[in-house]
């Protein structure tokens, strides 16, 4: 396993791009770097056209332990579409059947237990057209040089269901083969697109709908309500585990806390309780708003999604976008829950998402929510609310950054005019 030297990264999106393409592959390399750098140093990152080449340093192998720490990184690399270890040599034929022979050989060693002949293919991809061979040339000197090395007998041509499926790559400058293409993520680099602010909660929804923006490109900070006392802080924690995984796939997101609970007892003490539901949603925006002029994000992402609670309809929506300038959000609005789910396990917040723990939309909440809230019917009820704008503002200003440690302070240089 230790004989790459080489990893090629494979790009899909980018390549759209057109004229921007250097400045979208310059955003990927920064974002591998970023990633890869804890536990693998002197990395370099070479541009080839459609292709991005990471080496060591004087083209030193990876080790066996590098490789598996690469691979669970690069993963989760937005932008990334795929990448292989590599072997990278002289763009010779001569070379290429060489690299193949020390590369196949101890697997083709390791698979005679099968008790039958082992399956194999080749791929060869020819972006040089200069080189001598065509690319179905090369795939039968491959397959020859195998036969001969192994024994014809003991290895057959499968190209639907191969045992071992080997790549090969000539480009202009060199030549790679590789065993195996690892999927990513795909999309965009995070950075590429303007930053957000996501409105995190410790449910399913709002993680995947976060991750999803970050897949377009847009880097986030997170929001959290809790509405302590009538919920434990531990929820704020709970968020922000969820928050720390997600974390992975961008430059740290900061996670600020906001407690709802004063606000919420003005609505239950002043307000008409069937249009609760609606009013904590407006007043969440409201706040959420102001966060995004202070910290200058461009949106709002929210985890909503058409039909799938009473706050969630279409009419209810509308009612609380109306309440903020901003840019709203919803990478899950034709989604389905198990859809969700689905993404949840992949990203690997579900896990803790399903914990049970009590949230702020659930304090005080009514029997039966209104599911079709008229603006004007609204604004009266919001109308009913003493100081408003004050209790806005207080809660606001209180806002909570949280760490491991739990809510701290913001520091003064967090958010500024």
């Amino acid at each position: 396993m230790a004989y790459y030297n080489s990893i090629i990264c494979r790009y899909n999106e980018i390549a759209t791009k057109g004229n921007n393409r250097s400045m979208f592959e310059n955003m990927l390399i920064r974002n591998m770097k970023r990633m890869t750098k804890e536990h693998v140093s002197g990395l370099n990152f070479v541009k080839m056209r459609g292709r991005i080449f990471i080496h060591k340093n004087e083209f030193d192998c990876f080790t066996d332990e590098e490789q598996t720490y690469l691979k669970e990184r690069l993963k989760d690399c937005f932008g990334l579409d795929s990448f292989s270890f590599c072997i990278e040599g002289e763009r010779t034929i001569e070379a290429v059947l060489d690299h193949i022979r020390n590369a196949v050989k101890p697997l083709f060693k390791q698979l005679e237990c099968l008790g039958r002949p082992i399956r194999f293919r080749t791929r060869a991809r020819r972006s040089d057209k200069t080189f001598p061979l065509r690319s179905k040339e090369i795939e039968i000197e491959t397959a020859t040089m195998i036969e001969k090395m192994i024994g014809d007998n003991k290895v057959q041509v499968d190209l639907m269901n191969p045992d071992i499926s080997i790549g090969v790559e000539i480009r202009e400058k060199n030549s790679t083969i590789f065993l195996e293409t690892i999927k990513a993520r795909g999309g965009l680099p995070v950075g590429s697109n303007s930053p957000l602010l996501g409105m995190l909660s410790g449910g399913i929804d709002s993680p995947v709908a976060c991750a999803m923006a970050m897949k377009r490109g847009c880097r986030l900070d997170f929001l959290t309500f809790h509405s302590y006392p009538y919920t434990p802080l531990e929820s704020v924690m709970k968020v922000w585990r969820i928050a720390k995984i997600i974390n992975k796939f961008q430059p740290h997101g900061v996670l600020y806390a906001c407690n709802l609970s004063e606000i919420q007892k003005l609505i239950r003490d002043n307000c008409d309780p069937k249009f609760r539901t609606v009013l904590y949603r407006r007043m969440m925006m409201r706040i959420a708003s102001k966060l995004c002029r202070k910290k200058h994000l461009y949106g709002i992402v929210t985890g909503e999604a058409i039909g799938q609670v009473a706050s969630q309809t279409i009419v209810n929506m509308s009612v609380i976008d109306r309440t903020v300038p901003d840019l709203i959000v919803r990478p899950l609005c034709g989604m389905d829950k198990l859809e969700t789910i689905a993404r949840a396990e992949n990203i690997g917040t579900f896990d803790i998402s399903i914990e049970p723990m009590a949230d702020s939309c659930t304090v005080f909440a009514p029997p039966s929510p209104v599911i079709h809230a008229k603006l004007h019917f609204v604004e009266f009820e919001e109308s009913k609310i003493p100081n408003m704008e004050e209790a806005i503002q207080k809660a606001f200003d209180e806002i909570k950054m949280v760490t491991d440690d739990g809510l701290t302070d913001i520091p003064t240089y967090d958010i500024t005019e």
